[in-house]
């Protein structure tokens, strides 16, 4: 049910109905879990699309958060509801600045993954490549631009090849997220940069197909830009994590909602934002 058509589509929901895109990271899980525990509120509702046929919702933006819940035993979260086909959310890609590592560490890495073979290749190549399919990513370094070749050009191979390329400096560098891949922009950011890897844009049908499938894209490489965005809903955990039923939840959000906007307290804002406390 929505209450308002110019408002979110906040749904009370059962934490493990949600069910994430990507991989997850376990120790942020946990820091999570701890704030949540130490806050006793939702802040932020993660952001969801249903899975046709199912009862599931695949996670677009909040997996780390939603998993929280779970950890916690916290049987229901408030999420914001879209769908890619009428709430104008666009899917786009992030790349990895790979920063930290040494060179000669990130290149070992590299070989111990099975299937991954690499050609070296001009950027305009490169690019083209992974645009028409013909390539599964590429990376970026001092030393130049390779390619790492898609052998089947099968999403679910590549799923698996990419999981192996980010393993290759998860846990051992620090990663950044990049929206361009010009060396020569990064650079300056990131002194100890070591390598730019840069990933294929997906469609709506492949985060959902990995949602049905098990088969998790790397964390961090989606972007969901998300129109009307929920923040700052501060939602009691003691709420959520009563024994009441889904239904009175329900009713419960509804008053709330319903309280909200008696008081006037709900502001919308149009503007491009920087935010610097993430």
């Amino acid at each position: 049910m929505r209450y308002s058509t110019d408002l979110p589509d906040l749904r009370m929901l059962p934490a493990e109905s949600l069910v994430p895109h990507e991989e997850c990271d376990p120790r942020r899980v946990v820091r999570l879990s701890k704030r949540l525990q130490n806050e006793a509120i939702l802040k932020n509702p993660p952001v969801v699309a249903a899975i046709p046929e199912s009862k599931k919702y695949v996670v677009l933006d909040g997996a780390n958060r939603a998993l929280a819940f779970v950890n916690l035993q916290i049987p229901h979260i408030v999420a914001q509801l879209v769908s890619y086909q009428d709430s104008g959310v666009e899917l786009d890609t992030w790349y990895h600045v790979v920063a930290g590592m040494k060179i000669a560490d990130f290149e070992s890495e590299l070989t111990k993954i099975t299937g991954l073979h690499l050609q070296d290749s001009s950027l305009e190549s490169a690019r083209s490549a992974l645009k028409n399919h013909q390539v599964a990513a590429y990376i970026i370094c001092d030393e130049g631009v390779r390619i790492v070749s898609n052998t089947n050009r099968s999403l679910k191979h590549d799923t698996r090849l990419l999981n192996g390329l980010v393993s290759a400096y998860r846990g051992k560098a620090n990663i950044y997220r990049a929206s361009n891949d010009i060396w020569e922009i990064q650079k300056p950011y990131y002194p100890d940069i070591t390598a730019l890897v840069i990933f294929p844009r997906l469609s709506p049908a492949d985060i959902l197909g990995a949602a049905r499938s098990g088969e998790m894209i790397p964390t961090g490489i989606t972007r969901h830009i998300i129109p009307h965005r929920a923040l700052n809903i501060n939602i009691p955990l003691d709420v959520l994590g009563s024994d009441w039923s889904q239904e009175r939840k329900e009713d419960w959000l509804h008053d709330w909602l319903m309280e909200r906007m008696a008081a006037n307290a709900i502001r919308f804002y149009s503007e491009s934002t920087f935010s610097f406390n993430e």
